[in-house]
């Protein structure tokens, strides 16, 4: 997880800032040891065994492909979010479902998939092996079960549940959405990194369009739950003219903050205005104020309620927020 969607950045970056009791120094303070805390979380779940076994899965898997980041390939906004699961990322090939159901196993002589049973007649088992960062061997099956097909290859529903050593560490349930033409539309998601994180992930294409543009317009929802107590959710809404807004949610035991953000269309020179809020448990504590002008966020600034003024560039210090970033 070592690149954010920009705007999730954002509201990282300021969640923390957001206490009208502190002074400026005790903000900035604050809001390092949130994005620290969110950021090393974010690397524990990337370098957990079940995302780790998955990752490992090697190419050419008889199954189809139709994960987010395989589905929404196109789209740079949708492949940052699947980044956001990292289990979500690995791409497996295309194949008609009466050529791969059954039980798969690697061969790493050969470098190829053997087909060793015709179980389950329903679903799809595949068994490899990898080795973990200290060189030690581990087995992995991955189960996908209850599938649904669109024209017999195109997968639009599974269970997968995720082995190593024969524990399971990993589950989520995947739905397609399609068009009358067979177009992906809409994906959703939900499971869990078990011992770790459970999650939720949606993503809705706007009326007329649809996941396989180059250009996402559409809706995007994000939850995110850990055994720590810290659960955080993103709303997200882009529009066919170039606006967009997203609400950020980030929640500790009893404490809670929000991130508003709205951002109009680009007039004739690129420029954005941007207005929003930060609230500290639900009391507002500043407003989110500026103008963006072709990715520079340095018009952009959080007004506290005391008056005080700070630029949103000097919160995005050393954060990548330019064009190959994702938004």
């Amino acid at each position: 997880m070592k690149k954010f969607v920009p705007i999730i950045a954002l509201s990282l970056l300021i969640v923390g800032a957001c206490s009208k009791k502190e002074s400026p120094v005790e903000q900035r303070e604050k809001t390092e040891r949130t994005i620290h805390k969110v950021v090393d979380r974010g690397e524990q779940i990337s370098n957990s065994r079940a995302a780790k076994a998955y990752e490992s899965m090697p190419d050419n898997a008889p199954i189809e492909s139709s994960m987010p980041h395989g589905v929404t390939g196109k789209s740079t906004l949708a492949s940052e979010i699947a980044h956001l699961v990292p289990i979500f990322t690995k791409n497996v090939k295309k194949s008609p479902v009466d050529s791969i159901t059954g039980t798969w196993e690697f061969d790493e002589t050969t470098g190829e998939w053997n087909h060793i049973s015709g179980e389950p007649s329903d679903g799809i088992v595949l068994l490899w092996n990898y080795k973990d960062s200290t060189g030690t061997s581990h087995r992995v099956k991955a189960e996908f079960l209850s599938l649904g097909w669109y024209n017999d290859s195109l997968l639009t529903r599974t269970n997968m549940n995720l082995y190593v050593d024969d524990e399971k560490v990993a589950y989520f349930n995947y739905e397609l959405s399609l068009d009358n033409d067979g177009i992906p539309v809409g994906v959703s998601m939900d499971g869990a990194i078990v011992g770790e994180v459970e999650f939720s992930l949606s993503i809705q294409a706007a009326e007329g369009h649809n996941l396989n543009e180059t250009n996402f317009y559409g809706t995007v929802h994000v939850s995110f739950s850990d055994v720590s107590g810290v659960s955080y959710a993103l709303d997200m809404t882009v529009n066919e003219d170039g606006s967009s807004s997203f609400r950020f949610t980030y929640r500790e035991n009893d404490e809670s903050w929000e991130v508003y953000w709205a951002m109009s269309a680009p007039d004739e020179n690129g420029a954005q205005s941007v207005s929003g809020y930060i609230k500290d448990n639900g009391t507002k504590v500043a407003s989110i104020e500026g103008t963006i002008n072709n990715g520079d966020f340095s018009g952009v600034y959080v007004v506290y309620n005391d008056g005080t003024r700070v630029s949103v560039s000097e919160y995005l210090a050393g954060v990548d927020v330019g064009p190959d970033s994702g938004f």
